[in-house]
């Protein structure tokens, strides 16, 4: 696999790492390979971090109720709101001009989301996006993506994150998506 089909492939998982925990996805395969990801990057403490059972339908459950409360629903508001339009407009608010300005940058690169309903600027949207750039050979989008569109703001998100999760499962996410979207 090259190197930019293997980057691809970690922005996609990455992506699924941050979508709505379901028994589907979050089993023990999708566990194995975020404990290979961890061990070739020589994060032994985060492995051992990541003690969650796949099988637990309990676990799950945290995991769910986790993701629920840092990015969905909790009293006093969500911690960390995974959209990049929340943190880029003046007013702060949701679906905006740099929304707008996300879904033009998708379609002057040829790619679009296949719902119009979806938002493009939720975090899962744009590491799926970084993963197309990438696997198609879009190396100076996928910078300038990254430099214009996701980092400003998700540096903001993941500070969020790591001050509010309560469970490793989403600080390792946050570390890996923060690793792998480092500028170069």
């Amino acid at each position: 696999m090259t190197e930019n089909k293997q980057l691809s492939a970690i922005y996609r998982f990455l992506a699924q790492a941050m979508r709505y925990p379901e028994a589907e996805w979050l089993n023990e395969n999708f566990k194995e390979q975020l404990l290979e990801l961890l061990n070739s990057l020589q994060w032994q403490e985060e492995a051992a971090a990541l003690s969650f059972d796949p099988a637990s339908s309990h676990e799950l459950e945290i995991i769910q109720t986790e993701h629920t409360r840092l990015f969905i629903s909790a009293a006093g508001g969500v911690y960390a709101s995974p959209y990049g339009s929340v943190y880029l407009s003046k007013s702060g608010t949701l679906l905006n001009e740099s929304t707008d300005e996300v879904r033009d940058f998708y379609r002057r690169n040829g790619f679009d989301l296949s719902d119009d309903y979806e938002v493009a600027d939720h975090i899962v949207n744009e590491l799926e996006f970084l993963g197309l750039l990438t696997a198609n050979d879009m190396l100076e989008a996928e910078q300038e993506f990254l430099k214009t569109y996701f980092r400003p703001w998700f540096t903001i998100f993941a500070e969020q994150v790591r001050e509010a999760a309560e469970i490793p499962f989403y600080k390792i996410v946050i570390k890996l998506i923060d690793f792998f979207t480092e500028e170069d």
